[in-house]
């Protein structure tokens, strides 16, 4: 009896002790997520259930490892932000973030239209270089050949004949009015309007081998903008040995003549890319407006006339006169108007008058 009542008491005390000292019971397996249609990707896979601050603080003692950071959110998907936290982190850069220049507002149908016909519509005025080792029959020659393509590509021009009289009247006028500020072949060319005045220099060599005569010549070519005498291109050529059995002047005007020929369509190709680049946000004009004491009307001008045009950017400014560039696809009279409009809008500025065009300059007074 007594063996019995302590083998009840062991058997008791070591059933407590084991309950003691036993595990947590597992968690229940999660339940599989439904079956999706066969059309649909894989579904992801199922969370592992989150543990407690006791059980992952238990895990850690056990294994030696610590707890899993969470996850990230998934790649495309905003983090939450609390309220007040900025979010221009997540936002993309833009032109003021880069430094980058805004782009030019895209042209409308009506100036892209504009701008092809005045490309096509390009005013040429084409001068040798003063000192150039040609006589005056080889200058004409050389010009006329020039001119002659360009008509025929649809191009206007200044004739030599037209080029030499305004530079015989004109000559007083350049030298009370421009001076040294430019010289007398832009100043020229500004009064006559072209787009692009072409600067030629020539140097023909004629020779003679039994009976026969030989010519040829260098050129270079310089193209430049008449309103600001800006370099625009520059091509060299040389020619190929023309034959004469006529004379050795003979020989040599053929070289200089087929050499304008070659050289031409060059001129026109490098002139007309740069002019495109040049002017793709506008035309360029420049605006002087005489007696502006001002500013602040200056300025208020300057923002009416904005609305009208494609960018405006200040030059050289005084109390008896401002100037200003002018970019729009226009013509100089579309320009006019513009200024007019501008005027009756600003303040100070009504009276304002005309006072002289010249090439693509246009001059105001303020009437102050």
């Amino acid at each position: 009896m007594y063996k019995r009542s302590i083998l009840s008491v062991l058997a008791i005390t070591g059933f407590l002790f084991s309950c003691a000292s036993a595990p947590p019971p597992a968690a229940p397996p999660a339940a599989a997520p439904a079956a999706e249609p066969a059309t649909q990707s894989a579904p992801p896979q199922a969370e592992e259930p989150k543990k407690n601050d006791a059980q992952l603080r238990a895990q850690q003692l056990i294994t030696g490892e610590a707890p899993a950071p969470a996850k990230a959110p998934a790649q495309g998907t905003a983090p939450a932000t609390t309220s007040g936290t900025s979010t221009a982190a997540a936002q993309p850069l833009t032109t003021q973030d880069t430094g980058t220049a805004a782009p030019a507002t895209e042209l409308t149908a009506k100036e892209k239209q504009f701008f092809e016909n005045y490309l096509k519509r390009l005013k040429y005025m084409m001068v040798v270089k003063e000192g150039a080792a040609v006589d005056d029959f080889q200058k004409r020659s050389v010009l006329t050949k020039g001119n002659e393509v360009l008509l025929r590509q649809g191009y206007d021009v200044v004739q030599y004949d037209q080029l030499l009289k305004n530079m015989e009247d004109q000559k007083t006028a350049y030298e009370a009015e421009a001076g040294s500020s430019m010289s007398l072949t832009q100043y020229i060319a500004q009064k006559l309007g072209a787009d692009v005045y072409v600067e030629l220099d020539c140097v023909p060599r004629g020779s003679a081998e039994n009976g026969r005569y030989y010519g040829e010549a260098n050129f270079t070519a310089n193209m430049f903008d008449p309103s600001t005498a800006e370099l625009i291109g520059s091509v060299t050529f040389r020619t190929d040995r023309s034959v004469s059995t006529t004379s050795q002047q003979d020989a040599v005007i053929n070289a200089l003549t087929a050499g304008t020929a070659q050289l031409m369509p060059r001129i026109i190709r490098d002139s007309t890319t740069v002019l495109r680049n040049r002017y793709s946000n506008g035309i360029r004009y420049q605006l002087l407006i005489q007696k502006t004491p001002d500013a602040r009307a200056i300025s208020t001008f300057r923002r009416n006339l904005r609305a009208k045009t494609r960018e405006i950017v200040m030059g050289p400014s005084a109390a008896d006169q401002t100037s200003m560039d002018v970019y729009l696809f226009g013509s100089l009279s579309d320009l006019e108007d513009a200024c007019y409009s501008a005027f009756e809008k600003t303040p100070g500025m009504e009276n304002a008058y005309w006072v002289y065009t010249r090439g693509k300059t246009i001059t105001f007074n303020t009437g102050n």
